[in-house]
């Protein structure tokens, strides 16, 4: 409950005036995700080898409409694969991949809490769509085709170290809302189609470990 607490009144103080930019400051943000992974392992009947791989690129372009206000767009693309061979079984030997592409809308309204600290609440809408190849006994292919349409509301803390950097820590969603479509065709020639509404929060345990960290540079 004092959670709960806590980030509705930093969400609530976020609506407050308070200078943090200059009207007509565009302030750029940039990610990136790299990860990989990989194993080899070898028995009297198994020996297996698997490769995971997943890399994500976005940017952020914000536009200062008050002193304490950023109105914006973000797109980004990530794309990962899963991939295992069994030398003695290659039967057995298969590939799943994705590319996926996402962009969206955004807007930010800061408080100052002390110092060169500021509690921020964040608004996000955005789209998705993401392919994924999921071979699961090669040479066969499944395809899956996703679209997800969602926003939420984010709370989050700031510190500017100088004029023209800013970094931020963003948690997970005080509240969202989202839409999905989803196409599955299988190897044989069978498709099927799902659609899906969800409601919800990220509030709860754990929370604090879903969170982002990034800098931004105001020009």
């Amino acid at each position: 409950m004092k959670k709960i607490i806590t980030l509705s009144v930093i969400v609530l103080l976020a609506f407050n005036a308070s200078a943090q930019f200059q009207k007509g400051n565009k302030v750029l943000g940039f990610g990136l995700n790299v990860s990989s992974y990989n194993n080899k392992q070898e028995s009297t009947s198994v020996i297996q080898e698997s490769n995971i791989i997943n890399l994500g690129l976005s940017a952020e372009l914000g536009f200062a409409v008050k002193e304490n206000r950023l109105n914006g767009f973000f797109a980004g693309a990530d794309y990962g694969l899963n991939k295992a061979e069994f030398s003695n079984q290659p039967g057995n030997n298969y590939k799943n991949s994705y590319l996926g592409t996402y962009g969206g809308f955004f807007t930010r309204r800061y408080k100052k809490i002390g110092g060169d600290f500021f509690v921020f609440g964040e608004g996000r809408a955005g789209i998705t769509y993401r392919q994924s190849i999921n071979n699961v006994s090669l040479p066969s292919e499944d395809k899956e085709q996703l679209v997800l349409v969602n926003a939420g509301l984010y709370p989050g803390l700031a510190y500017k170290w100088t004029n023209r950097f800013l970094f931020e820590v963003r948690f997970a969603d005080f509240v969202n809302i989202g839409y999905g479509w989803r196409k599955n065709r299988s190897a044989n020639g069978n498709s099927s189609t799902q659609n899906s509404f969800n409601l919800g929060t990220s509030l709860g345990l754990g929370y604090l470990n879903n969170i982002g960290i990034g800098a931004r540079i105001i020009l």
